[in-house]
């Protein structure tokens, strides 16, 4: 068998070649099923909400509604002291969250219960803290998979903050954000505008997720009266 055709999908050229949060959804979650896991999110480490907020997350398979469930369960398999210490690890930790028939009746319905969840530290060349959490229905990993896993997450994380978070802490629109915001100021749904970029609606709402980060703002319709407010769109 050729190297080629054993070098996983993150692992390969498609790295080097990332340059959009399309790519870099696509590297984590193969990388994520490549460790059997289901469910990734790529966040900043709070210090405001351990281990981390929905707005903190930059880029995740969850769905946005269900979010605040993942950080939730998350910090229950971790348990209370390492979630409220987590912007201070320096190694991934992991553990497993409660059996189903242990969680209160208004939270039965989570998908990510029973299973076992992975946090790993990551940390920009100046010192800010990141995370990548996975989570699924798997055995908890072990020293070498961690070792394997700490070090795909390192070199993804590094090209990601070199494409997408340097620019993002510059605080400029990007020109693909600006035409994005326009089209939303003028009242366009993330679809509308998908038809008319010719890209599709995760990319619209990733590009959405970006320019309100920089922009901080707190939803849709803040980001486009900043924007408008600072002439960023007429």
């Amino acid at each position: 068998m050729s190297n080629a055709a054993a070098t996983p999908f993150h692992a390969g050229p498609e790295l080097s070649r990332a340059i959009n949060r399309t790519d870099f959804f696509r590297l984590l979650k193969a990388a994520a099923q490549h460790y059997h896991f289901d469910n990734f999110a790529l966040a900043r480490i709070s210090e405001a909400s351990a281990p981390f907020g929905e707005r903190d997350v930059v880029i995740t398979n969850v769905h946005e509604r269900r979010v605040g469930l993942f950080i939730a369960t998350l910090k229950e398999a971790l348990g209370t002291v390492r979630a409220k210490s987590a912007q201070f690890l320096a190694t991934p930790v992991h553990g497993r969250s409660a059996e189903p028939d242990t969680y209160p009746s208004d939270r039965l319905f989570n998908e990510f219960r029973n299973g076992v969840f992975l946090f790993i530290p990551l940390f920009t060349p100046e010192g800010r803290r990141y995370c990548l959490v996975l989570s699924g229905e798997r055995e908890e990993p072990d020293q070498g998979e961690l070792a394997d896993l700490l070090l795909d997450a390192m070199r993804i994380f590094d090209k990601l903050y070199e494409e997408i978070l340097t620019p993002e802490m510059s605080g400029r629109l990007t020109q693909r954000e600006s035409e994005i915001v326009k089209w939303t100021s003028e009242g366009k749904t993330s679809a509308e505008i998908a038809i008319i970029l010719g890209l599709s609606e995760h990319t619209v709402n990733s590009h959405i997720t970006a320019a309100a980060r920089k922009l901080d703002a707190v939803n849709r319709v803040h980001m486009v009266a900043i924007a408008l407010r600072n002439g960023l769109v007429s």
